[in-house]
């Protein structure tokens, strides 16, 4: 997630609100099976490079924490809690 944002449309009658997230998408590494030794799913960036888009917030399901793993390589840790977080910080 890069940034939280809202929009509202002054010029139709209702003037609704829109709650929008910009967010960075990338791609699961090996068809997105855990590393064995870590429990972790391997990530990285997209291939097509379309990796930024706008959502609505209605649409991000969860939060997961992020940890670079080499270059252009990241690690989705499922399992946040604060002996992981000690681990790596």
């Amino acid at each position: 997630m890069l940034a939280l944002f809202k929009i509202r449309n002054i010029l139709s009658e209702d003037a609704a609100v829109h709650r929008l997230v910009f967010v960075r998408i990338l791609d699961p590494i090996n068809g997105g099976r855990f590393h064995i030794p870590s429990g972790h799913i391997p990530i990285g960036n997209r291939i097509n490079g379309r990796d930024r888009r706008i959502v609505s917030i209605g649409a991000v399901i969860g939060k997961g924490q992020v940890i670079p793993s080499g270059e252009k390589h990241w690690i989705v840790n499922h399992r946040i809690d604060l002996r992981m977080f000690n681990e790596i910080y």
